[in-house]
């Protein structure tokens, strides 16, 4: 996913199905545009993955988006993306809510460092092979599996985590 233009960055401030306000675009990608957003009635954090407007329209992707949603929310597994809620503003916009995730892509990690050391390397895809695992098991494809698409996470006395996003249910 890369980082969006000031057009996707547009709905920065609009308020999803009344329960979602978009902070702060994240990225965007074949399909929508991700962004930071905050439940307006829990103050939660979140992610809210938005299908583009062209794609709205078209019944096959909207189904692949609402597949997406409905597989991933099943999958419980530590280094795979929760999924908490999917839905459909007022014009038609469809949307999923994830968790938001704080870390930095495997992309960036590999540009700011270079070669990882190969215990690193395993570290990561042990993980990453683990999601893979998990995802499968559940009937989830992940179509689009790159560095981009990998988030490292810190978490308190473990080395970085990956977390992987979800995609479709085969």
């Amino acid at each position: 996913m890369s980082n969006g233009n000031a057009a996707e960055g547009s709905n920065v401030g609009r308020v999803l199905a009344g329960r979602y306000r978009l902070t702060r675009l994240l990225g965007t990608g074949g399909m929508g545009s991700v962004y930071e957003a905050i439940h307006v009635h829990t103050d939660k954090r979140v992610a809210v993955k938005l299908l583009s407007t062209g794609l709205s329209k078209d019944l096959k992707l909207v189904a692949r988006f609402r597949r997406e949603a409905m597989a991933a929310s099943r999958l419980e597994q530590e280094n795979c993306v929760h999924v908490d809620d999917f839905g459909e503003d007022t014009d038609g916009t469809f949307f999923i809510v994830m968790e938001l995730i704080e870390g930095h892509g495997l992309a960036d990690e590999l540009r700011r460092s270079g070669p990882m050391p190969p215990a690193r390397v395993a570290h990561i895809a042990v993980q990453l092979l683990k999601a893979l695992d998990a995802a499968h098991a559940g009937g989830v494809l992940h179509r689009d599996l790159k560095p981009q698409n990998v988030m490292l996470t810190n978490k308190p006395g473990r080395k970085a985590t990956v977390r992987r996003p979800k995609r479709e249910r085969r």
